[in-house]
């Protein structure tokens, strides 16, 4: 009886420590290792998610652009030949675009059906930074310059801004659609910052704050009290956030021991993440007054964070194809029935192999399936499976003889349902 309550007591204690492991490590920043579809080594540069699945981001310099349904983990790839200039925005699951670097004009790609279909559409204007309010209806940063668009970035109509600005406005956040905030400098001139205000709607521009020697990359503003601005002091090579919370009456300044922080968002009222050069991330949990460096796991810069189900899952998109995530959730959540059958792709085992293996995958309906094999370089070797099948536990043999020793990839599509993982043939 003895052994039975000590037996049952050490359950207990391991029951516990595994649930607070679970959400200790729901509440770090967790590296993902996204594979691409081509595979291939990619020099990610920004991007964006639209909610918890369904992302973008933009690899460079010769301009490919990629989407992720599963949350980042498996990118395939979109568009080709554009030569990223600024970046991508989405204000939907569908309506996005992208901006590109033509001779002699700059150009958007717009897409109205989440990327299935895409128009090219040439611009006068240098875009460096955009915010929407719907499918049609946003704004654009620009040199010296803010632009207003009524038909979803076919044409833009500059807007006026007080005189004294010189430099490229970088970022644009609205509060709500008559107040709205406008930040941006310069890298390379001493007097380079620039804070802007609107009341009316962006129809005019005020300066609000000239900071010296500051160059602005984000605003992010609570409520029309409490504001932030984040970017460098590129003389002293430090990371500076700007914090208001009197609607930009007055402004206190934190300066961070980190060259360049890039981007600003709160999941409430107090609590707030930024990010920036080297790995780099702050967080604060009093609105601002203080800031705690927070261990990224990395040294690659990270350009743009996102948060969704009330900041409890975020990510972070950077260079490196860096994807960071966060994810409170983990180990919160009810798990699944052992039984309850799903879309799977599953890992194969034993991995290396040589030179037969199986590959098992589950489908939770009737659907037409294909499962592909890629070598390194994204060229396809063999199709297994290109074929109609019912609901059920499936397998399916691979037979590598005629292949060199190397890095695959088998890819399983299944309705909306794909993914791709690596295996290594060892001979």
């Amino acid at each position: 009886m003895k052994k039975k309550i000590i037996k049952n007591l050490f359950k207990i204690i391991f029951i516990c420590y595994f649930i607070t492991i679970n959400k200790l490590n729901a509440q770090e920043w967790v590296k993902v290792n996204p594979i691409f579809d081509p595979p291939g080594n990619y020099n990610t540069y920004t991007g964006c998610f639209v909610n918890e699945r369904i992302g973008w981001w933009i690899t460079g310099p010769h301009g490919k652009l990629w989407f992720t349904t599963n949350g980042g983990y498996l990118w395939t790839k979109s568009l080709d030949s554009i030569w990223v200039d600024s970046g991508i925005e989405f204000v939907d699951s569908l309506h996005g675009w992208v901006v590109g670097l033509g001779l002699p004009n700059q150009y958007l790609c717009i897409t109205k059906d989440g990327g299935k279909n895409w128009s090219k559409s040439l611009t006068p204007i240098n875009i460096f930074c955009w915010t929407f309010f719907d499918s049609l209806n946003g704004f654009a940063g620009g040199e010296d310059t803010i632009y207003a668009t009524i038909d979803g970035g076919v044409t833009w109509q500059a807007q006026t801004i007080e005189p004294g600005v010189r430099f490229g406005i970088m970022d644009i956040y609205f509060v709500d659609k008559k107040n709205g905030w406008a930040v941006g400098g310069s890298s390379t001139i001493w007097d380079a910052g620039i804070i802007l205000n609107t009341t009316d709607g962006g129809k005019y521009w005020k300066i609000n704050e000239h900071p010296s020697g500051v160059t602005g990359y984000a605003v992010y503003f609570t409520d029309s009290l409490h504001g932030y601005v984040v970017g460098s002091n590129p003389p002293f090579f430090e990371g500076v956030i700007y914090v208001t919370s009197n609607g930009g009456v007055s402004w206190i300044i934190h300066y961070l021991p980190c060259t360049w922080l890039n981007d600003v968002v709160f999941t409430d009222d107090s609590t707030g993440w930024v990010i920036g050069y080297d790995g780099f991330i702050w967080n604060t949990t009093d609105r601002g007054l203080n800031w705690k460096r927070i261990e990224s796991g990395t040294t690659s810069h990270l350009y743009r964070i996102f948060f969704f189900d009330s900041g409890r899952i975020g990510y972070i998109l950077g260079a490196d194809s860096t994807i960071l995530k966060y994810d409170k959730t983990v180990g919160i959540k009810e798990e699944q029935s052992l039984n309850e059958l799903s879309f799977k792709l599953h890992q194969k085992f034993p991995n290396p192999f040589n030179p037969l293996t199986t590959i098992k995958y589950d489908l939770s309906e009737d659907v037409h399936v294909t499962i592909r094999i890629y070598d390194v370089l994204g060229r396809e070797v063999v199709t297994l499976v290109d074929d109609f099948q019912d609901a059920g536990y499936k397998s399916v043999n691979f037979d590598a003889s005629n292949l060199p020793s190397g890095v695959y990839f088998y890819r399983m599509t299944a309705g909306h349902y794909a993914d791709i993982k690596k295996m290594i043939l060892l001979r």
